[in-house]
């Protein structure tokens, strides 16, 4: 699966309850949405808003929470569904790195758990040319040591451990060929139990894959298809996420990427109540003259 059907196909089973962060808890997202309600402070009535590799619209909700009064526009890469969101625009199947806006179009960019995903070597550029002299920039960075990533990344783990098996292989011929036993199926189910003892997902899936084996026929083999098609959906971005995750190197990197276009200052990490390390990083800045 590709990575722009990977990531269509998890907008699309989100919706607008989804938020940007697999598997965060409410208190993170609370926390965010209060950092991206006082940004929307800052702004004049009418300001024109980027969010940049937007899935949905949440900040763009969140900034409209602070500042009732902005023109927010969301673009990302993935194909979106439709929003029940006023005042927002969502523009889909957009490469950060080759915006269609005109140049100076923008008074403030904004992304959540977003841009990082992009080549901001090409990104900044485009970036910069979109802003006005001054906009402001407010970007949250995955952080490669939050506790979310970590939880996240267990979970890939135990699921690429099943994409990569012959699992699906061995179910796909018990569904053809009914009374057949599935004894080496139930052991390679059990094998990658015990390896992710802390993934309910393996039994989940299991279980899946066992009730579509009892249906059989043309429907249990659908059943299949949708678990495999399900897992690799997942796979993709559960595994874009621990790539683009930032350490204090990677989040150096990243801002002499956007030297010389914008004026930002040091990153700082986004501490939440509650968790021993930091969610994300806090990239904030201007656009240079």
């Amino acid at each position: 699966m590709t990575k722009a059907k990977a990531w269509s196909a998890y907008w699309a089973q989100m919706g607008e309850a989804g938020g940007c962060l697999p598997g965060a808890p409410p208190v993170v997202e609370a926390q965010l949405a209060q950092l991206w309600e006082e940004f929307a402070q800052g702004f004049a009535p009418g300001s024109k808003l980027l969010d940049l590799a937007c899935g949905t619209g949440a900040v763009m909700r969140s900034l409209l929470r602070g500042n009732d009064r902005l023109d927010l526009t969301g673009v990302d890469y993935a194909v979106l569904p439709k929003t029940r969101t006023k005042k927002v625009r969502l523009v889909g199947e957009t490469d950060i790195a080759a915006l269609s806006f005109a140049d100076e179009s923008f008074d403030g960019l904004s992304s959540q758990f977003g841009v990082e995903y992009s080549d901001i070597g090409q990104s900044a550029p485009e970036m910069a040319r979109v802003a006005k002299t001054g906009a402001s920039l407010r970007l949250v960075v995955h952080h490669a040591a939050s506790p979310i990533v970590a939880q996240n990344r267990s979970r890939y783990a135990a699921l690429n451990a099943i994409a990569q098996s012959a699992i699906l292989n061995m179910a796909r011929s018990a569904v053809v060929q009914p009374g057949s036993s599935t004894a080496l199926l139930s052991q390679a189910f059990s094998l990658i139990a015990r390896n992710h003892p802390d993934q309910s997902v393996v039994r989940e899936i299991a279980a899946g894959v066992d009730n579509a084996i009892r249906i059989g026929g043309k429907k249990g083999a659908g059943e299949l298809d949708r678990i495999d098609t399900n897992l690799a959906q997942e796979c993709g971005v559960l595994g874009a996420l621990l790539k683009v995750a930032l350490d204090e190197p990677g989040i150096e990197a990243f801002l002499a990427s956007l030297d010389g276009a914008f004026q930002c200052a040091p990153p700082g990490p986004i501490q939440i109540r509650g968790l021993a390390e930091p969610i994300a990083w806090l990239v904030t800045g201007t656009r240079n003259a």
